[in-house]
């Protein structure tokens, strides 16, 4: 038998089943994501002020901004166009959400996140919760390295003899 001309790990990351199932569960969270944000950018509002990083004349622009962001990606993630480059722009929004969430954490600031609910009654984020951001910015990141193309290899010249 002969052997595979790539690692089994590099074989796993580029297997064109495991990256379509990987895209339409990451567009599917971030369309998920952004509903209730849309609808409610008051309530989403009154969530990014309570991380207390933002200036109070950028809170509202960015609850308009981001869930928009995010319906606008998972749509293009779920048609599967510009797959790399989105897959690049949602793993830079999960790190600066793991770091806004982290801070917010680390200053004693009970915060809820409003990734999915805007429900003030709803459990403050913790530490031990952080663990989904993680899982979510490793498969952005998988999707995002998983279709990168590599190149062609290059062909070496034939000369005729002569």
């Amino acid at each position: 038998m002969p052997a595979p001309s790539q690692p089994i790990s590099r074989r796993i990351l580029n297997n064109r089943k495991v990256l379509i199932i990987l895209r339409l569960a990451i567009a599917i969270v971030f369309i998920m994501a952004s509903w209730e944000k849309i609808i409610k950018p008051d309530a989403f509002a009154d969530i990014i002020e309570g991380y207390q990083i933002l200036p109070a004349a950028t809170v509202e622009l960015v609850a308009i901004w981001l869930p928009w962001t995010e319906l606008l990606a998972g749509v293009v993630l779920l048609v599967g166009v510009w797959t790399r480059a989105v897959a690049l722009l949602l793993s830079l929004l999960t790190f600066i959400f793991i770091a806004a969430l982290s801070q917010a954490m680390a200053r004693g600031i009970d915060i809820q996140c409003g990734c999915f609910s805007l429900d003030p009654e709803a459990a403050a984020r913790n530490w031990a919760s952080l663990w989904q951001e993680f899982l979510l910015l490793a498969s952005c990141l998988w999707l995002w390295i998983g279709h990168w193309k590599e190149p062609a290899p290059a062909h070496e010249e034939e000369h005729p003899a002569g």
